[in-house]
């Protein structure tokens, strides 16, 4: 069996700053790591090269259809990439995340150029393509005991391209009427046409990574499954997806999700069952974050619980790996130990 991705996700000011992000690195090493996971929009070379002189790969990642790391430019300066929820009105901020309407072919356009540009200015070993999906702030609106989440974009741009697609006449009038009208007769159709915009852009985004770097891999971050609501909330159909890259990498975060360890597994087999041995997924080693202050990554996390999120994949021969959010989590205390053993019963 090939060497198992153990992968680190880290945030680019973990790379930064070089001299730091080697210790960094060689700490992740000794814990088992052997490839690094992180998303941005610029890369630098030297910290790709420090990750490959220890023999970590290094993996970019990009944000799709989200701009919330450059605080909002995107929408800032392009209004009409602003999602519209079925009432009519603008997707509120929540938390951090907007997102960005995905039908805009502009928009599309400058993420394929930026992939391009990526790949023939870094040694990277690959791409992870991010928040490639319809707007939902999946952590939070699917978490139990939640109301409906927020369905979009009904912009015109969007409604158009849904027309033209499936030859469907929606009624005149104001976006309320016409996302009632989708929603009760159109649904299937509305589903469909949200997967095929997905589909067909991470199809393309192969093609532009290939295209510069054909050794180059291609990952997916998917949300995972929830009540039926997560293919029809964020277009992203699996059985579609893994034939067209190389890694897919179901975000398992149980602990912002407010669900116990016990969780993964179940949701896990869903991707397994359609993605094969393409599945690394990501599991969440902590919550290191004061929603005060932050983003909202769910109750505090004991050792036994990082204990119990290994465990649901540590028995499992059918996936490639597994990745760590964030990768940070791992060093200066016994998480990083625990993962070690359970990559030496891998080997």
């Amino acid at each position: 069996m090939p060497e198992r991705a153990i992968g680190a996700f880290v945030f680019p000011d973990a790379w930064k700053d070089i001299s730091r992000f080697r210790e960094v690195l060689v700490s992740l090493r000794q814990h088992g790591v052997n490839a690094i996971l992180t998303e941005s929009e610029t890369y630098e070379t030297p910290a790709i090269e420090a990750a490959h002189d220890l023999g970590l790969r290094f993996y970019a990642g990009i944000a799709c259809f989200s701009d919330h790391a450059t605080k909002f430019r995107s929408l800032t300066e392009r209004p009409e990439l602003w999602p519209i929820l079925e009432s009519g009105e603008r997707r509120p901020l929540m938390e951090w995340y907007i997102g960005i309407s995905p039908t805009d072919r502009r928009h599309q356009e400058e993420i394929l150029a930026t992939i391009r540009s990526i790949a023939a200015d870094h040694p990277i070993d690959g791409i992870f393509l991010d928040f490639v999906r319809w707007p939902v702030h999946w952590e939070i609106e699917l978490r139990p005991g939640r109301v409906r989440p927020l369905d979009s974009s009904f912009d015109a741009t969007t409604l158009a391209q849904f027309e033209q697609t499936f030859g469907t006449q929606l009624p005149t009038g104001p976006v309320a009427s016409r996302a009632a009208w989708i929603r009760e007769r159109g649904f299937r159709a509305w589903v469909d046409f949200k997967c095929k915009v997905v589909t067909e852009f991470v199809c393309e985004a192969r093609s532009s990574l290939k295209m510069v770097k054909p050794a180059a891999e291609l990952g997916i971050y998917v949300v995972p499954e929830v009540d039926g609501l997560t293919e029809p909330l964020t277009g992203q159909r699996l059985g579609e997806l893994a034939p067209a890259v190389d890694w897919v990498s179901p975000m398992l975060y149980h602990n912002i999700l407010l669900q116990r360890p016990n969780w993964i597994g179940p949701a896990l087999s869903e991707v397994v069952r359609v993605a094969g041995p393409k599945t690394l997924p990501v599991v969440q080693a902590d919550s290191n974050r004061n929603p005060g202050l932050a983003a909202d990554w769910g109750p505090p996390m004991s050792d036994a619980d990082w204990n119990a999120t290994l465990a649901e994949v540590a028995a499992r021969s059918d996936i490639a790996g597994v990745a760590v959010f964030p990768g940070t989590s791992l060093i200066g205390n016994g998480r990083g130990e625990a993962l070690r053993s359970m990559v030496d019963k891998w080997r």
